[in-house]
């Protein structure tokens, strides 16, 4: 029974250990797992992702870096400052998350500046398919701009207007293998056709 009622908290220790971090301060995945495994839960990284888009949607700014170390953070906090001594409750969260909400708000995902740069380029609904090691970074870029469906697979697809061109390809190219277009199948030959051309201009050097 007690683990039950672990595993139902399970979002609360996540969010403590969130409101501890900031942006000099990451905790990555393997962490908050081995955290939650103290506390007598364990969870699966589909889970903790989960678990991250419900607390954005909540207002809290959470962000993920690939710079060593990498990890999630909260921004807007500065880890290591004095906290406040009460034991935080349902109200408390409640509250700490409404202050968070106005800088969510504010905050500008990389798809947003991608779309800016792109003005005047024709847009269209594309669909592409990440890998589990980029689905953080992945959500983190486009924010809440976009759908996202979990595979049986652990792989997240997700749908959003884009650009296609030399912006967007070089998005993409940044993501490796990690991040591939499903549909639709001309905008995946069309990029199929850039990294030929690329390649093209290296061949013989």
């Amino acid at each position: 029974m007690a683990k039950s009622n672990n595993q139902k908290a399970k979002i609360l220790y996540l969010e403590k250990m969130l409101r501890e971090t900031g942006e000099h301060r990451v905790i990555s995945m393997q962490k908050i797992l081995e955290n939650l495994e103290k506390q007598g839960i364990r969870a699966e990284r589909k889970s903790i992702y989960d678990d991250v888009e419900v607390l954005r949607s909540f207002g809290m700014d959470i962000r993920y870096t690939r710079e060593r170390p990498g990890g999630y953070y909260l921004a807007g906090e500065s880890a290591g400052e004095e906290q406040p001594s009460e034991e935080p409750g349902l109200t408390a969260e409640a509250k700490e998350i409404h202050e968070t909400k106005d800088i969510h708000e504010t905050s500008v995902t990389g798809y947003r500046k991608l779309l800016e740069a792109s003005a005047g380029t024709i847009k269209k609904e594309i669909k592409l398919l990440c890998t589990g090691a980029v689905q953080a970074e992945v959500r983190d870029f486009f924010g809440t701009d976009a759908e996202y469906k979990m595979k049986d697979s652990g792989d997240l697809t997700v749908t959003a207007e884009l650009p296609e061109n030399g912006k967007f390809y070089g998005w993409l190219t940044g993501m490796g293998g990690s991040v591939r277009i499903l549909k639709p199948k001309k905008s995946a030959a069309a990029y199929r056709d850039y990294l030929k051309s690329l390649a093209k201009d290296y061949k013989g050097l």
